[in-house]
Protein backbone atom coordinates (compact mmCIF):
# COMPACT_ATOMS: atom_id res chain seq x y z
CA UNK A 1 0.00 0.00 0.00
CA UNK A 2 1.11 3.44 -0.90
CA UNK A 3 -0.19 7.28 0.63
CA UNK A 4 1.09 10.70 -0.23
CA UNK A 5 1.88 11.01 3.37
CA UNK A 6 4.89 8.57 2.69
CA UNK A 7 6.04 11.50 0.87
CA UNK A 8 5.44 14.48 3.61
CA UNK A 9 4.26 12.68 6.97
CA UNK A 10 6.55 13.26 9.98
CA UNK A 11 7.06 10.88 12.65
CA UNK A 12 9.08 10.02 15.55
CA UNK A 13 11.99 7.37 16.17
CA UNK A 14 12.18 4.00 17.89
CA UNK A 15 14.89 0.71 17.98
CA UNK A 16 14.67 -2.97 19.40
CA UNK A 17 16.78 -6.02 20.86
CA UNK A 18 18.83 -8.96 19.24
CA UNK A 19 18.14 -13.12 18.64
CA UNK A 20 18.17 -15.19 15.93
CA UNK A 21 15.64 -15.64 12.58
CA UNK A 22 15.39 -17.87 9.56
CA UNK A 23 17.45 -17.65 6.60
CA UNK A 24 17.45 -14.64 4.72
CA UNK A 25 18.75 -15.59 1.27
CA UNK A 26 15.92 -17.04 0.39
CA UNK A 27 13.56 -15.23 -1.79
CA UNK A 28 10.20 -14.65 -0.07
CA UNK A 29 8.20 -13.95 -2.68
CA UNK A 30 6.66 -10.67 -2.14
CA UNK A 31 2.83 -9.15 -2.65
CA UNK A 32 3.28 -5.97 -4.15
CA UNK A 33 -0.56 -6.62 -5.54
CA UNK A 34 -1.94 -3.19 -4.03
CA UNK A 35 -4.54 -1.21 -4.63
CA UNK A 36 -5.20 2.43 -5.21
CA UNK A 37 -8.17 2.38 -3.11
CA UNK A 38 -7.64 1.09 0.75
CA UNK A 39 -8.75 1.82 4.39
CA UNK A 40 -6.04 0.25 7.00
CA UNK A 41 -6.51 -0.33 10.34
CA UNK A 42 -3.28 -0.24 12.48
CA UNK A 43 -1.86 -1.28 15.67
CA UNK A 44 1.17 0.09 17.86
CA UNK A 45 2.22 -1.64 21.28
CA UNK A 46 4.02 0.13 23.04
CA UNK A 47 7.27 -1.79 24.11
CA UNK A 48 7.71 -0.96 27.58
CA UNK A 49 4.21 -2.14 28.20
CA UNK A 50 1.95 0.87 28.95
CA UNK A 51 -1.12 -0.20 26.11
CA UNK A 52 -1.07 1.12 22.79
CA UNK A 53 -2.59 3.34 20.38
CA UNK A 54 -5.00 2.42 17.04
CA UNK A 55 -5.28 4.62 13.72
CA UNK A 56 -7.73 3.95 10.87
CA UNK A 57 -7.21 5.54 7.80
CA UNK A 58 -9.38 5.45 4.62
CA UNK A 59 -8.06 6.26 1.39
CA UNK A 60 -11.21 5.69 -1.25
CA UNK A 61 -9.96 7.30 -4.22
CA UNK A 62 -11.27 6.36 -8.32
CA UNK A 63 -8.20 7.96 -9.84
CA UNK A 64 -4.92 6.76 -10.17
CA UNK A 65 -2.84 6.94 -7.32
CA UNK A 66 -0.08 10.49 -7.09
CA UNK A 67 3.26 8.58 -6.52
CA UNK A 68 5.93 10.49 -8.24
CA UNK A 69 8.73 8.42 -8.32
CA UNK A 70 10.71 6.23 -10.48
CA UNK A 71 10.17 2.45 -9.66
CA UNK A 72 12.56 -0.09 -10.54
CA UNK A 73 12.01 -4.00 -11.32
CA UNK A 74 11.20 -6.32 -7.54
CA UNK A 75 14.66 -7.97 -6.93
CA UNK A 76 14.32 -10.68 -4.46
CA UNK A 77 11.90 -9.62 -1.73
CA UNK A 78 12.26 -5.43 -2.33
CA UNK A 79 11.71 -2.69 -4.82
CA UNK A 80 13.35 0.59 -4.56
CA UNK A 81 12.15 4.01 -5.80
CA UNK A 82 13.62 7.04 -6.62
CA UNK A 83 12.52 10.61 -6.54
CA UNK A 84 15.03 13.78 -7.82
CA UNK A 85 14.87 17.06 -6.24
CA UNK A 86 11.64 19.13 -8.16
CA UNK A 87 10.92 22.20 -8.16
CA UNK A 88 7.47 23.96 -9.49
CA UNK A 89 7.14 27.89 -10.55
CA UNK A 90 5.00 29.11 -9.62
CA UNK A 91 4.75 27.23 -6.53
CA UNK A 92 2.23 24.20 -6.61
CA UNK A 93 -1.12 24.87 -4.66
CA UNK A 94 -2.35 22.67 -1.26
CA UNK A 95 -3.95 20.04 -2.76
CA UNK A 96 -1.15 19.95 -5.79
CA UNK A 97 2.30 18.07 -5.93
CA UNK A 98 5.73 19.02 -7.94
CA UNK A 99 5.86 16.21 -9.91
CA UNK A 100 8.68 16.12 -13.24
CA UNK A 101 8.40 20.11 -12.85
CA UNK A 102 5.15 20.38 -13.17
CA UNK A 103 2.21 20.22 -10.76
CA UNK A 104 0.07 17.63 -10.08
CA UNK A 105 -3.13 17.39 -8.48
CA UNK A 106 -4.18 14.95 -5.71
CA UNK A 107 -6.74 12.20 -6.10
CA UNK A 108 -9.53 13.77 -4.56
CA UNK A 109 -10.93 11.20 -1.80
CA UNK A 110 -14.25 10.14 -2.16
CA UNK A 111 -16.91 9.30 0.22
CA UNK A 112 -18.84 5.61 0.85
CA UNK A 113 -20.84 7.34 3.90
CA UNK A 114 -20.35 6.58 7.22
CA UNK A 115 -17.50 3.62 7.54
CA UNK A 116 -18.11 1.27 10.28
CA UNK A 117 -15.28 -1.44 11.62
CA UNK A 118 -16.49 -3.57 13.92
CA UNK A 119 -14.75 -6.77 15.72
CA UNK A 120 -13.81 -8.33 18.81
CA UNK A 121 -17.08 -6.36 20.47
CA UNK A 122 -15.36 -2.91 19.68
CA UNK A 123 -17.21 -1.11 16.62
CA UNK A 124 -15.82 2.34 15.85
CA UNK A 125 -17.86 4.74 13.07
CA UNK A 126 -16.03 7.21 11.17
CA UNK A 127 -17.83 9.84 9.24
CA UNK A 128 -16.41 11.27 5.96
CA UNK A 129 -14.40 14.56 6.36
CA UNK A 130 -12.34 16.79 4.06
CA UNK A 131 -9.32 14.18 4.64
CA UNK A 132 -10.83 11.35 4.45
CA UNK A 133 -11.47 9.01 6.54
CA UNK A 134 -9.32 9.17 9.68
CA UNK A 135 -9.11 8.24 13.73
CA UNK A 136 -7.11 8.36 16.13
CA UNK A 137 -7.25 6.51 19.74
CA UNK A 138 -5.37 5.87 22.89
CA UNK A 139 -5.76 1.98 23.37
CA UNK A 140 -5.85 -0.91 21.46
CA UNK A 141 -9.80 -1.88 20.66
CA UNK A 142 -9.04 -4.71 18.69
CA UNK A 143 -6.76 -7.85 19.92
CA UNK A 144 -4.97 -10.37 17.89
CA UNK A 145 -6.79 -12.80 16.52
CA UNK A 146 -10.09 -10.98 15.94
CA UNK A 147 -12.06 -10.91 13.01
CA UNK A 148 -12.14 -7.51 12.06
CA UNK A 149 -15.05 -6.10 9.37
CA UNK A 150 -15.11 -2.58 7.69
CA UNK A 151 -18.26 -1.83 6.00
CA UNK A 152 -19.86 1.02 4.49
CA UNK A 153 -23.48 1.79 2.98
CA UNK A 154 -22.34 3.87 -0.17
CA UNK A 155 -22.33 7.24 -1.45
CA UNK A 156 -20.02 8.41 -4.31
CA UNK A 157 -18.31 5.05 -3.42
CA UNK A 158 -20.46 2.12 -3.91
CA UNK A 159 -21.52 0.10 -0.59
CA UNK A 160 -19.03 -2.22 0.41
CA UNK A 161 -17.71 -5.23 3.21
CA UNK A 162 -14.68 -6.52 3.35
CA UNK A 163 -12.38 -8.77 6.50
CA UNK A 164 -9.31 -9.45 8.06
CA UNK A 165 -8.06 -11.16 11.32
CA UNK A 166 -5.93 -8.54 13.80
CA UNK A 167 -2.60 -10.11 13.29
CA UNK A 168 -0.36 -10.83 16.33
CA UNK A 169 1.85 -7.73 17.50
CA UNK A 170 5.94 -7.44 15.66
CA UNK A 171 8.93 -8.02 17.85
CA UNK A 172 11.82 -6.71 15.55
CA UNK A 173 15.22 -8.37 16.95
CA UNK A 174 18.72 -7.75 16.26
CA UNK A 175 18.09 -4.14 15.86
CA UNK A 176 21.22 -3.12 17.83
CA UNK A 177 23.31 -4.98 15.75
CA UNK A 178 22.38 -3.00 12.23
CA UNK A 179 24.15 -0.69 10.58
CA UNK A 180 23.16 1.33 7.38
CA UNK A 181 26.43 1.52 5.30
CA UNK A 182 27.48 0.84 1.65
CA UNK A 183 28.91 -2.59 1.14
CA UNK A 184 27.91 -3.74 4.22
CA UNK A 185 25.08 -6.43 4.31
CA UNK A 186 21.35 -5.39 5.94
CA UNK A 187 19.15 -7.98 6.93
CA UNK A 188 15.86 -6.90 8.89
CA UNK A 189 14.97 -9.54 11.50
CA UNK A 190 11.58 -10.40 13.18
CA UNK A 191 10.25 -12.97 15.85
CA UNK A 192 7.61 -15.15 13.54
CA UNK A 193 4.49 -15.49 15.86
CA UNK A 194 1.73 -15.37 13.16
CA UNK A 195 1.64 -17.78 10.08
CA UNK A 196 -0.73 -16.64 7.50
CA UNK A 197 0.03 -12.84 8.09
CA UNK A 198 2.68 -11.07 6.32
CA UNK A 199 5.53 -8.06 7.33
CA UNK A 200 5.79 -5.31 4.74
CA UNK A 201 9.24 -3.17 5.38
CA UNK A 202 9.42 0.78 4.61
CA UNK A 203 12.45 2.46 4.65
CA UNK A 204 13.20 5.79 2.70
CA UNK A 205 16.35 8.78 3.29
CA UNK A 206 15.13 11.87 4.70
CA UNK A 207 16.21 14.63 2.33
CA UNK A 208 15.03 18.24 3.30
CA UNK A 209 14.37 17.86 6.73
CA UNK A 210 10.92 15.47 6.71
CA UNK A 211 10.04 17.31 3.52
CA UNK A 212 10.39 13.90 1.70
CA UNK A 213 12.17 10.68 0.45
CA UNK A 214 14.52 10.32 -1.73
CA UNK A 215 14.99 6.97 -1.88
CA UNK A 216 12.09 4.40 -0.72
CA UNK A 217 12.71 1.18 -0.56
CA UNK A 218 9.63 -1.59 0.15
CA UNK A 219 10.14 -5.27 1.05
CA UNK A 220 7.17 -7.98 1.78
CA UNK A 221 7.86 -11.42 3.10
CA UNK A 222 5.18 -14.02 4.75
CA UNK A 223 5.62 -13.81 8.57
CA UNK A 224 6.94 -17.24 9.14
CA UNK A 225 9.68 -16.23 6.83
CA UNK A 226 11.40 -14.33 9.99
CA UNK A 227 13.91 -12.21 7.85
CA UNK A 228 14.20 -9.85 4.57
CA UNK A 229 18.09 -9.42 3.27
CA UNK A 230 17.93 -5.96 1.39
CA UNK A 231 19.86 -6.48 -2.06
CA UNK A 232 23.00 -4.73 -1.55
CA UNK A 233 22.74 -2.12 -4.17
CA UNK A 234 19.83 -0.81 -2.42
CA UNK A 235 21.48 -0.48 0.44
CA UNK A 236 24.32 1.49 -0.95
CA UNK A 237 22.18 3.77 -2.65
CA UNK A 238 20.29 4.29 0.60
CA UNK A 239 23.01 4.74 2.73
CA UNK A 240 24.50 6.92 0.45
CA UNK A 241 24.63 10.90 1.99
CA UNK A 242 23.60 12.47 -1.42
CA UNK A 243 20.51 10.78 -0.34
CA UNK A 244 19.83 12.25 3.04
CA UNK A 245 19.57 16.11 3.76
CA UNK A 246 20.43 17.88 7.12
CA UNK A 247 17.60 16.06 9.26
CA UNK A 248 16.62 12.51 9.89
CA UNK A 249 12.85 13.25 10.95
CA UNK A 250 11.68 9.91 9.37
CA UNK A 251 11.95 6.46 10.93
CA UNK A 252 11.75 3.13 9.38
CA UNK A 253 8.64 1.01 9.16
CA UNK A 254 7.93 -2.68 9.58
CA UNK A 255 4.13 -3.82 9.60
CA UNK A 256 2.69 -7.26 10.08
CA UNK A 257 -0.45 -7.23 8.33
CA UNK A 258 -3.33 -9.18 7.25
CA UNK A 259 -5.51 -8.15 3.99
CA UNK A 260 -9.26 -8.64 2.68
CA UNK A 261 -9.94 -7.51 -0.82
CA UNK A 262 -13.38 -6.49 -2.22
CA UNK A 263 -15.26 -4.29 -5.10
CA UNK A 264 -17.41 -1.56 -4.07
CA UNK A 265 -19.15 -1.37 -7.89
CA UNK A 266 -15.92 -1.79 -10.22
CA UNK A 267 -13.47 -0.35 -8.16
CA UNK A 268 -10.96 -2.82 -6.34
CA UNK A 269 -10.62 -1.91 -2.13
CA UNK A 270 -8.56 -3.33 0.37
CA UNK A 271 -8.31 -3.66 4.23
CA UNK A 272 -5.12 -3.72 5.55
CA UNK A 273 -5.35 -4.70 9.44
CA UNK A 274 -1.52 -4.61 10.50
CA UNK A 275 0.80 -4.13 14.03
CA UNK A 276 3.07 -1.53 13.26
CA UNK A 277 6.79 -1.03 14.81
CA UNK A 278 9.19 1.68 13.67
CA UNK A 279 12.85 1.59 13.29
CA UNK A 280 15.62 4.19 13.66
CA UNK A 281 18.06 3.93 11.13
CA UNK A 282 20.67 6.37 9.75
CA UNK A 283 23.95 6.53 7.57
CA UNK A 284 27.34 6.15 9.78
CA UNK A 285 28.83 9.29 9.53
Amino acid sequence: MRSFALIVAVAACGGGGGDAAPDAAVNPDPDFDDSAAWIEVSLRTYSDGSGGDTYIDGNLITDAPLWPYDVEPVDGACRLSTRRPMTCDPPCEVDQACVGAACATRPQVRSAGLINVAGGGAIRTIPFAAAGYQLYERGLPFAPGNEITTSAPGAEVAAFSMTAVTPSSLELIGVAELRLRPATPLVLRWRPADPGSRVRITLGADLGHAQYRSVVIECDAPDEHGAVAVPQDMVDRLADPASWGCGDCFPHELRRYRRGRTTAAALPLSLWVSQRASLYLVPER
